[in-house]
């Protein structure tokens, strides 16, 4: 099991990059008020068919070549985790549209692991400057929002849905 969920989202998202996806779309939602710590990544990439869609979450069930055995356990490590931790996991996928992954856990759960450093794993998934890499996180009245495509110049910019509520900045690297 990985020790923080920031390495869930970089495992997803470098599986993501490797699927051809040009938007890599991550949410974090923490919401103390409900207990609620939802992560979802999204892209659009080639996505997957209904048998792949099945063996994904199986035990050493990979589409990487270069090993020479077979690990594939992010997917069913979030799972787990997710499951343990009070929540659920949802993956959606369909060919030549891209994978959705949703993950939720109690905040508050013992067994939760901890975030981690989201801005390292931002970090490594920018570095591919032919991707958008986009992360939006919200913090019950706190929201953010980073794009890897809109400069390092970059205003920060509220949006309609936390106007007057918060602040929302959005900035690149």
């Amino acid at each position: 099991m990985l020790e923080e969920l920031s390495l869930h989202i970089l495992d997803i998202g470098m599986n993501s990059l490797a699927a051809g996806g040009k938007v890599l779309e991550i949410s974090v939602i923490e919401n103390t008020k409900r207990d609620w710590l939802i992560l979802r990544i999204r892209d659009n990439g080639r996505g997957m068919d209904e048998q792949t869609l099945t063996e994904v979450l199986n035990q050493h069930a990979t589409t990487k070549t270069s090993r020479p055995r077979a690990i594939g356990l992010g997917l069913a490590f979030l799972r787990q985790t997710s499951e343990m931790c009070g929540g659920t996991f949802h993956i959606r996928s369909f060919p030549h549209q891209g994978t959705s992954v949703t993950a939720s856990m109690r905040l508050s759960h013992i067994d939760r692991p901890p975030l981690g450093d989201l801005n390292a794993t931002i970090l490594a998934l920018s570095a591919n400057t032919d991707v958008d890499v986009q992360l939006h996180y919200r913090s019950d009245d706190q929201t953010y929002h980073f794009s890897s495509q809109e400069g390092i110049n970059h205003e920060p910019r509220r949006t309609q849905e936390t106007q007057g509520k918060g602040t929302t900045t959005s900035r690149a690297a």
